[in-house]
């Protein structure tokens, strides 16, 4: 939970620097402040200033201005090799809670070149998934650690850097405001179909695929043959009986519905296990190309293929609320999403 001094720093942070695709590091997202180094020179030169001034001593106090000007010089030089760099994010590729977030990133220059000072000299991380990597001049991909299912956000992430002289630490705080679902980790099981019917509603459970015909071309015709497979138009043409070819393949279709999943009393574990399982059979029936519906809750996606209808079904099972209440038998529970 936030304190109000994080509260207050947030809501100052977000009119300073508003959340952005890419950003140009410069004067108004930019802080610079000693290190600890830098603060241990600037306590030596402090005692050496006293010190000289009372026993007025030149050799300690050219030597306590010798440490000022070098202080100047490492603050310069520190603020201006972090300005230089532009960073922008790339849109933040939806996962599974088993799986690594990962932040794609491009790091420029300005003055397009790849010196000293742009390799390993800025870092990136996140206090709250313990992240520290260091940026390179290019393309840069950063794991923020993994996330529970739901839809989130990554909030800032701060680049820092400490080059030339180890003294001053430039730093800022971006706001990334791409937002990205962790859906339910797959977990292999059996698949529980309903049969489909018409207007969106299922009949019984079924695991048996729907055996459809793909016409391949035309052959002589055979007494075994079926008669509505003779091509009549051929036999209208006077080139005798043939017959059309057909190949049969399997094709499933039906529905998946969450209540099939639900093996005993409805509990916290049992559920989230089932989203897990809901999100397999989501992916292997898109592998099989397969025309099925999804029922979830007091919603339903009606039946479609292709990738389109695999995200919005994985999408409905990574905001599937867990705070559900049951009553009575299973098949007569009240979900709510």
């Amino acid at each position: 939970m936030k304190t109000w001094t994080q509260s207050k720093v947030d809501r100052w942070l977000d009119k300073r620097i508003p959340p952005s695709n890419a950003y140009q590091f410069d004067v108004n997202n930019t802080f610079i402040l000693p290190t600890k180094f830098g603060w241990t020179m600037l306590g030596l030169m402090s005692c050496l200033f006293i010190l000289g001034t009372n026993y007025q001593n030149n050799v300690i106090l050219m030597f306590c201005y010798f440490i000022f000007a070098l202080l100047l010089l490492s603050m310069f030089h520190s603020y201006v090799s972090f300005v230089q760099f532009h960073i922008s994010f790339h849109p933040i590729d939806n996962t599974f809670a088993n799986q690594l977030v990962q932040v794609k990133l491009d790091l420029k220059s300005k003055e397009n070149r790849s010196n000293l000072h742009a390799l390993s000299t800025i870092a990136i991380y996140n206090k709250e998934h313990s992240v520290y990597q260091y940026l390179e001049d290019g393309s840069n991909i950063v794991d923020i650690g993994s996330y529970e299912r739901g839809i989130h956000s990554v909030g800032r992430l701060s680049v820092e850097s400490i080059f030339p002289f180890g003294m001053f630490r430039c730093w800022t705080h971006l706001s990334v405001p791409s937002q990205f679902f962790v859906y339910p980790a797959p977990k292999r099981c059996g698949l529980q179909l309903r049969q489909q019917q018409s207007q969106g509603h299922s009949g019984n459970k079924t695991g048996t695929p729907v055996t459809t015909d793909d016409l391949q071309g035309i052959r002589d015709y055979r007494d075994s043959d079926p008669i509505h497979h003779v091509s009549w138009k051929h036999f209208a043409k006077g080139q005798g009986l043939l017959t059309k070819d057909f190949s049969e393949r399997a094709a499933i279709s039906g529905w998946l519905h969450f209540d099939d999943y639900i093996k005993d009393s409805p509990t916290k574990i049992i559920i989230e296990e089932a989203l897990c399982e809901l999100s397999y059979q989501v992916l292997e029936l898109t592998k099989q190309d397969a025309n099925f519906g999804f029922s979830i809750g007091k919603h339903q996606i009606m039946p479609n293929t292709g990738l389109k209808h695999q995200q919005q079904c994985l999408e409905l099972l990574a905001l599937y609320s867990a705070k559900t209440q049951f009553t009575g038998d299973k098949s007569q529970s009240q979900r709510k999403l």
